[in-house]
């Protein structure tokens, strides 16, 4: 390998060790599973974060963002449907659930889980099952790309600009890492706690000052007539309907 070659690797590398490969939550009420699960998420180059209980779990989730939770479903338990869509409402992250009944895991993937993986499980299963978890992990695409075409409607990262049939419009720095939320998660109603959590800031006050970015947002795209509109419901936040 050249030299050039070697040292880009090495950046890479360090980039990598520098912000951590992903952070895991680990909910397990048994002290011994929870011990390997978190073997297992350091073996994925994980950071682990261990919980023993729904309620600490979900208290963890208004404290910090997680790239992966995994839930240890016990034999005791009956609500597992409800608990997915429980967690799911309060996080964006992976939803791997560890479950030793069928229909308990039919129900709770269909209320939300990401994932299921039969209890007891196979170590290295679990492991490649992390890894492969956070190379589909969602990222904000307009962060990452520079030029996003969806349905015909352009959106350019350097000049934080849309662009539809010759016209376009620009968008404030906020304004646009608001839209990179919405884009990133269509057709899914997003908490204002939420979104701040998938990475928007807009100071001090994010929360009530949310209502007032969504409003300018709207102000912008309606002219264009572009096929999505951005709606707003008390009680379960704003979702960018893409039709």
């Amino acid at each position: 390998m050249s030299s050039v070659g070697t040292a880009a690797s090495t950046s890479v590398r360090a980039r990598r060790r520098d912000r951590g490969s992903g952070a895991v939550l680990v909910v397990e009420a048994d002290d011994a599973y929870r011990a390997v699960i978190e073997t297992c998420v350091r073996l994925a180059d994980c950071r682990a974060e261990a919980a023993s209980d729904l309620a600490a779990a979900l208290t963890r989730l208004e404290e910090a963002t997680f790239d992966v939770l995994i839930w240890g479903s016990g034999p005791e338990e009956d609500r597992h449907s409800e608990t997915a869509a429980l967690l799911r409402a309060r996080t964006d992250a992976h939803v791997m659930l560890l479950a030793d009944q069928f229909e308990a895991a039919q129900s709770a993937h269909e209320a939300g889980a990401d994932q299921v993986l039969p209890k007891p499980f196979v170590p290295s299963a679990l492991v490649g099952a992390l890894r492969a978890a956070l190379r589909r992990s969602p990222a904000l695409m307009m962060h990452l790309a520079s030029r996003v075409e969806i349905k015909g409607v352009v959106f350019d990262a350097a000049g934080r600009t849309l662009q539809l049939d010759g016209a376009h419009v620009s968008f404030t720095a906020q304004e646009w890492d608001l839209l990179a939320v919405f884009l990133s998660h269509p057709n899914r109603f997003l908490a204002a706690r939420e979104i701040i959590r998938l990475g928007w800031r807009a100071g001090a006050h994010e929360v009530e000052q949310l209502r007032t970015y969504v409003r300018r947002l709207r102000q912008k795209l309606e002219p264009l007539q572009v096929p999505f509109r951005l709606v707003s419901h008390h009680n379960r936040g704003y979702c960018l309907i893409v039709d």
